[in-house]
């Protein structure tokens, strides 16, 4: 697959190409008349990009989107201006590879370059490609295995730029930050709904007879032989029945006593703006998901610090786009 690497980190498979959501920082389109060598897309501080390179992207990215909505996904009128969805993904693409190239622009400086094991991988990777993915439409455009390798070697170099440039990152994560609960939750609404479809909250009665149902599942639950099974029966939001909770998951209002709760411990009824909650503690500290939050954090800051650097490189690399050859590649045929 090939993969591009994004400040996100976290990457979205597009049918054998990766591409991140998340938006890199505006530039400016220059048209300053330039001459332009036959092929040549944009050219990002001294490298020129080969139009090829795009077509790969876009390939890639309507055939996935195809998959799911079909053909005429495209031509789908977006905004007031008459911007269409593939309009704006262009413009995410080309986003996505300035980024790229401007991060890989950085290597030597940063001393990052590619093992001869990476690129090893990296044939490996082109060659699969080549093989089971590389459509004819790309073929008889003349998009060749050296343009393959360069993806996949541009994506794998920027992944160690960031690997270096946020290596002082400070990883020690307390588990009073990251540690996970393991939940098991009763929720009910909190609300009725009205006429028009609109929350309402409910009056002083109605409000009585709500807290006094809680409590009745309450006692049921209390009763029951498993807690889970029961809870399964009676909530109104299956997506919070079997849960993991820490520091800053859950409602301000309700998270301290959520997360006092010891192994095998129940709840009083809790109440926030949207749901009445009964909370069973499987676990106070399950070891795996705090790891994983962990994990969350450490790359949060990383991206965060990174994006500072990406901001400085950016303001001082120069960015040119051909729009005689970048505005006639598109989704269509």
């Amino acid at each position: 697959m090939i993969r591009i690497f994004k400040k996100s980190i976290l990457l979205v498979l597009v049918s054998g190409l990766v591409l991140a959501s998340g938006c890199a920082l505006p530039f400016v389109k220059k048209n300053t008349g330039t001459k332009w060598a036959d092929g040549v897309m944009m050219r990002i501080g001294d490298e020129q990009i080969d139009y090829r390179e795009g077509l790969v992207y876009i390939d890639a990215t309507k055939r996935d989107y195809e998959k799911y909505y079909g053909s005429g996904i495209w031509s789908f009128v977006k905004d007031e201006e008459g911007g269409t969805l593939g309009d704006t993904v262009k413009e995410q693409i080309l986003d996505e590879m300035i980024y790229i190239k401007i991060v890989c622009a950085r290597a030597e400086e940063l001393h990052v370059s590619l093992t001869g094991d990476e690129l090893r991988a990296v044939d490996e990777q082109t060659d699969n490609y080549m093989k089971n993915v590389l459509s004819q439409d790309l073929i008889e455009k003349k998009v060749n295995r050296d343009i393959i390798r360069k993806i996949y070697s541009d994506n794998m170099l920027a992944r160690k730029v960031f690997e270096q440039a946020t290596l002082n990152i400070d990883t020690n994560i307390p588990n009073e930050e990251a540690g996970q609960h393991h939940l098991y939750t009763i929720a009910v609404r909190n609300y009725k709904i009205g006429a028009s479809g609109e929350k309402e909250k409910y009056t002083g009665q109605e409000k009585e007879d709500m807290l006094g149902r809680m409590e009745d599942l309450r006692k049921n639950a209390l009763a029951a032989e498993d807690f889970l099974t029961y809870a399964a029966k009676v909530t109104e939001d299956d997506s919070m029945l079997d849960m993991y909770a820490g520091p800053g998951d859950l409602d301000k209002g309700i998270e301290d006593r959520v997360l006092s709760l010891n192994d095998g411990e129940m709840s009083e009824v809790l109440e926030t703006e949207d749901y009445l909650y009964i909370f069973y503690c499987k676990s106070s500290f399950d070891v795996d998901k705090t790891l994983e939050k962990k994990e969350e954090i450490i790359a949060e800051r990383q991206a965060k610090a990174f994006e500072s650097f990406y901001a400085s490189w950016r303001e001082s690399t120069g960015v040119e786009i051909n729009h005689d050859v970048w505005d006639n590649m598109g989704f269509e045929g």
